[in-house]
C-alpha cells in the first residue's frame, strides 16, 4: 500500500514536470516567432519600433495572466479532490447521543464474545470479517495473529463501534452491545490502536485524556504500569512536559507507552491492543508485557512480535476474516517467523 502511494506521487510529479516543460516550450517558441516576425515588419518599415515594444509589453502581461489562470485552474481541481475526500468525514452522520441515563457497568463481567460477525466496507466488496466467532473469558489474555489484510484491526473497530453496519452479535459482559450502548461499551474498553495519536498538551493531560479533575497519583501509577514513568521523571518538566501536536517531541516507543498509560487511566475492564509494542526495544517490550500480564483485566492483543504473542494465555490464528485455529506457542512462533520474513 505504501509503495503504491509513493509510486502514485512520483507519477503525479512526472506529469507536473512534463506539463511545465511543455508550457515553457510553447511560450518560448511563440516568443521567437513573434519577435522574428515583428523585427521583419520593422525592417520592412511596416511597423515602428515603439509599436513593437508596446506590443511585446502587452503580450508579456497577457502571458503572465494566462499562466496564472492555468495554474489556478489546477489548484482548484486539487482543492475539489481534497474536498471530495474530506466530504466522507464532514458529511457523515454523527453518532446519536442517547438521552437515557448512563448504564451501570460495574456489575458486568469482563467477557468479550463475537458470534457470527461479518463486515464489509461496501456492498460491492468482499467481507473483510466473515462469520467470525470467538470468546475471551474474564481476566484472560488472548493474542490474535494472522497475515496482513485478514481483518485483525477491522474487528477491533467493529467492536468499538467505529465501523457501523456489521452483522452478527458482539457481546460485552454477556450483553449485546446494541442494547448495552456504545457509550457504556467504550467506558468498559481501553484501547491502543495503530493510528492513535497524542494531542497538543502536557504528558499528564494526554494520559488523563484531558480530564478536568485528573488524579495525579493515578496518572503516575498508569505511567509506571506502561513502563514510561522513569523516562518521564528524567524530563525537565516531568509530567508537565509539552509533547507537541501528535507527540512530535517523543520517540515512537515513548508515544506508544503514553498511549498505553492513557488506555489504563480509565480503569477499563477489557483492553484491546493493536500492535501496541511494535516500536519498543526488547527490554521495554518485556517490561510492558510483564505489566500487562499483572493486570486483572481481559486482554485481546494483535501483535507480530513473538515476545508479545507468547505472553498471552491463548493464541488464535485469523485467516480470511475468521478464526482459523488455536495455536500452540511453537506453532505461533513458526508462523510469526514466516509472516515477518515474507
Amino acid at each position: 500500500m505504501f509503495i503504491s502511494q509513493i509510486n502514485a506521487k512520483i507519477a503525479t510529479q512526472k506529469i507536473e514536470i512534463w506539463l511545465r516543460a511543455a508550457r515553457v516550450l510553447i511560450f518560448d517558441i511563440q516568443n521567437v516567432v513573434v519577435i522574428s516576425w515583428g523585427a521583419t515588419l520593422v525592417i520592412d518599415r511596416e511597423y515602428s519600433v515603439g509599436a513593437l515594444v508596446a506590443f511585446l509589453a502587452y503580450k508579456l502581461l497577457y502571458e503572465t495572466r494566462v499562466t496564472a489562470l492555468i495554474d489556478n485552474v489546477f489548484v482548484i481541481q486539487n482543492i475539489r479532490l481534497q474536498a471530495d475526500r474530506l466530504s466522507d468525514i464532514v458529511l457523515s452522520k454523527a453518532e446519536e447521543a442517547t438521552s437515557e441515563p448512563a448504564r451501570d457497568i460495574d456489575g458486568l463481567s469482563a467477557t468479550l464474545q463475537c458470534v457470527g460477525v461479518s463486515f464489509q466496507y461496501s456492498l460491492f466488496e468482499r467481507n473483510v470479517i466473515d462469520g467470525m466467532t470467538f470468546r475471551v473469558e474474564e481476566g484472560e489474555s488472548v493474542a490474535l495473529i494472522g497475515p496482513s489484510g485478514c481483518g485483525k484491526s477491522t474487528i477491533f473497530n467493529v467492536i468499538l463501534g467505529i465501523y457501523q453496519g456489521a452483522r452478527g452479535r458482539i457481546l460485552v459482559g454477556g450483553e449485546d452491545i446494541q442494547s448495552l450502548g456504545m457509550e457504556a461499551v467504550r467506558r468498559m474498553i481501553g484501547t491502543v490502536l495503530q493510528d492513535d495519536i497524542l494531542f497538543g498538551g502536557s504528558i499528564a493531560e494526554n494520559i488523563s485524556g484531558f480530564d478536568t479533575e485528573a488524579n495525579q497519583e493515578w496518572i503516575v501509577k498508569c505511567a509506571e504500569m506502561a513502563n514510561i514513568a522513569e523516562e518521564i521523571g528524567a524530563m525537565p518538566m516531568k509530567y508537565f512536559t509539552l509533547v507537541g501536536d501528535m507527540g512530535a517531541v517523543l520517540s515512537g516507543g515513548q508515544k506508544q507507552r503514553i498511549l498505553l498509560a492513557r488506555a489504563l487511566y480509565k480503569r477499563p475492564k477489557i483492553l484491546l491492543l493493536d500492535e501496541a509494542t511494535s516500536h519498543l526495544d526488547v527490554s521495554n517490550e518485556k517490561g510492558v508485557n510483564r505489566a500487562i500480564q499483572s493486570l486483572k483485566i481481559t486482554r485481546l492483543i494483535i501483535a507480530h512480535r513473538p515476545e508479545t504473542v507468547l505472553s498471552a494465555d491463548r493464541i488464535m490464528l485469523m485467516k480470511s476474516g475468521r478464526i482459523d485455529s488455536i495455536l500452540t506457542p511453537a506453532q505461533a512462533t513458526e508462523l510469526l517467523r514466516s509472516i515477518n520474513n515474507a
